[in-house]
């Protein structure tokens, strides 16, 4: 039983780092002339227009459509960072969850009762 305490304890110091590790990164997405900086949990922290200029009413759409797509890249590349982050300190990779979730036809194998 001690045991499995320790285990429990050892997976939830693990999951803090990760959580720790996560709150201090920021990423940096660019696309045209705006940068969108978004946190390791995956947070829109800012948006940067580089240049003052250009938002006039004639680049309305395309400062929106630039707005939209480095907040895009910015996202996924904070998906990507987090997985490696997940993969470096709990060892194991996100993606082989649902994998061991399906396992064996999944759940309702293993408790017919919870259709």
């Amino acid at each position: 039983m001690f045991w499995k305490m320790w285990e429990m304890k050892q997976m939830y110091d693990k999951y803090k780092k990760l959580q720790d590790a996560l709150k201090k990164l920021l990423i940096r997405a660019k696309e045209d002339w705006v940068i969108a900086e978004i946190t390791g949990e995956q947070k829109l922290k800012q948006i940067i227009i580089e240049d003052d200029e250009l938002m006039t009413l004639a680049n309305k759409s395309r400062l929106e459509k630039a707005i939209k797509a480095a907040v895009d890249k910015g996202q996924a590349k904070a998906q990507e960072v987090a997985m490696e982050k997940t993969k470096d300190i709990l060892w194991f990779d996100p993606n082989d969850m649902a994998w061991m979730l399906g396992w064996m036809g999944g759940w309702n194998w293993w408790f017919p009762g919870l259709n």
